[in-house]
């Protein structure tokens, strides 16, 4: 039996994937991101952090906690300081630029992520959370080379293809619509649902 696929997640990419100093801490951090319990995992960072107060790790799974709960501005503030120790942080500013814009400063969120992308030139997520804040900005021009990129680094990262073919369709590019949606389908078919629904809502 084959096991089964884990689907992209820009979210846990950059804010829980691989963090922790062992083994025993990682899979904790996974159980709790599993079960969605973000006050358990909160409480867990800030135990850990009190015996390693130097550790960035702690920091960042706590504002990941807050975004996740959204409380924003905490979460802005925990990932501010990781950057601050640590500037080669990809999975920091991916999550500074997220909350930002979950926070209704998609401006801002851009020029966060813009600059993380000179840093993370391979990572997908930076360029999906890119591509969202271009969006809320109502810079479709800029969303698409995005998501395009993002979709192009991560092809299994479904709400990349959903996105790329829902902001073509919005600029009037049915043809590039179509190309998006024939990739998603095979990704996700029920999301390929909503977007084949979004693109003959926009033909009619």
């Amino acid at each position: 039996m084959e096991p089964a696929v884990i689907p992209a997640d820009p979210m846990a990419t950059s804010g829980t994937v691989g963090r922790g100093d062992t083994y025993e801490e990682r899979e904790a951090i996974g159980e709790l991101a599993k079960k969605k319990d973000w006050a358990g995992m909160l409480r867990f960072a800030e135990a850990q952090q009190k015996r390693n107060p130097a550790g960035s790790d702690w920091v960042l799974i706590a504002g990941y906690a807050w975004l996740r709960r959204g409380e924003y501005p905490k979460a802005t503030a925990a990932f501010a300081q990781v950057i601050q120790q640590n500037p080669e942080d990809i999975g920091a500013w991916n999550l500074l630029g997220e909350s930002q814009r979950r926070s209704g400063q998609p401006g801002q969120a851009t020029r966060t992520l813009e600059r993380a992308s000179a840093i993370g030139r391979t990572s997908y997520a930076t360029f999906f959370f890119l591509g969202e804040a271009y969006r809320d900005s109502n810079r479709l021009d800029r969303a698409i080379p995005a998501y395009r990129e993002a979709a192009r680094l991560e092809p299994e990262l479904a709400q990349a293809w959903f996105e790329l073919g829902s902001a073509y369709a919005r600029t009037g590019q049915r043809e590039e619509a179509l190309r998006a949606l024939e990739r998603l389908e095979k990704v996700d078919p029920a999301l390929g649902k909503d977007l084949k629904k979004q693109l003959e809502s926009k033909g009619r």
